[in-house]
């Protein structure tokens, strides 16, 4: 049985309009056309559906038996593609966002204000949590992106790098080294106490290197698994610690500096992850667009 939706809307457009005339000028067709479609459909169910008299039509049993079924199947059909069409046309849909407590706390809200002024009507998600857990979210399409600073993973994941900022370090405002010039070199951080993120980020596998240059790596005053506190320890003048540029720009403290960090410069990328194997929704990709211009703008 092949029975096809241009063979139940003419039947319903002819039961609508009482005749095969008048539906066929509704449905744009000829009145053969329209006529053709309902034998067809009466053949494939081996059923007459209509009688047929020089002056109207009448359901048979078996056709009042569909028409209010077709009725709803079409209904539903429309209905589908009408949801269809406001997700390619971003009038509706949902967005998940993986990222760091750090970003999700400074960088992304501003982002998602912006996005929602132009598309009220997706709904934006965010899961602030480690890295580690923001690449599973990511791998077991739980969250349609991640955002953030990823290790060479070896998981099927596309991936774009939108920010790529040289490491700083943000000190107490009231340190002398905070009142000098806007950039200083790794031996200046030596002998000063330092605060350390725990080495699962891999953040550490940049930083150590170079403090073990000019100092013992493992003399931390204090040893934090988020960004966020970190800084919050420098605010409270209780050590400096090395951070990438961008927290620096959007940490808007009096009671923190942030001093580029050079000899050498070391640079640290930012990168948006998805699902190779798994396009990103029209909202998704719309909402990327958004977070790519503000990255630019940073």
């Amino acid at each position: 049985m092949n029975i096809t939706l241009r063979q139940l809307r003419a039947f319903v457009e002819v039961v609508h309009s009482s005749g095969f005339t008048a539906a066929a000028r509704k449905l744009h067709l000829t009145q053969s056309a329209t006529s053709l479609l309902v034998r067809e459909l009466e053949s494939q169910l081996g059923l007459a559906l209509v009688d047929r008299t020089t002056r109207q039509i009448a359901l048979t049993d078996a056709g009042r038996e569909l028409f209010d079924s077709a009725e709803r199947i079409l209904a539903d059909v429309e209905h589908a593609v009408a949801n269809t069409q406001d997700l390619v046309q971003k009038r509706r849909g949902r967005v998940t966002v993986a990222t760091t407590p750090f970003l999700a706390a400074n960088f992304l809200p501003e982002v998602i204000a912006q996005f929602q002024s132009t598309h009220p009507a997706i709904t934006v998600r965010i899961a602030d949590l480690p890295t580690d857990q923001l690449v599973r979210l990511v791998e077991n399409g739980d969250a349609d992106m991640g955002f953030g600073v990823f290790p060479q993973m070896d998981v099927a994941l596309e991936r774009a790098t939108l920010l790529r900022h040289s490491l700083g370090v943000m000190l107490p405002a009231g340190w002398p080294l905070a009142q000098r010039r806007r950039r200083l070199k790794w031996a200046d951080l030596e002998g000063q106490p330092m605060i350390g993120l725990v080495p699962a980020g891999g953040f550490r596998n940049l930083v150590d290197p170079m403090l073990q240059r000019e100092g013992d790596p493992t003399a931390l005053r204090f040893e934090v698994g988020h960004l966020s506190t970190a800084v919050g320890l420098v605010e409270a003048g209780l050590g400096a610690t090395v951070v990438p540029a961008y927290v620096g720009a959007l940490v808007r403290s009096t009671r923190a500096r942030f001093r580029e960090l050079s000899d050498p410069v070391i640079h640290r990328q930012v990168e948006l992850v998805w699902r190779a194997a798994r396009s990103l929704s029209p909202s998704a990709s719309a909402f990327r667009s958004c977070l790519e211009a503000r990255c630019k703008q940073l």
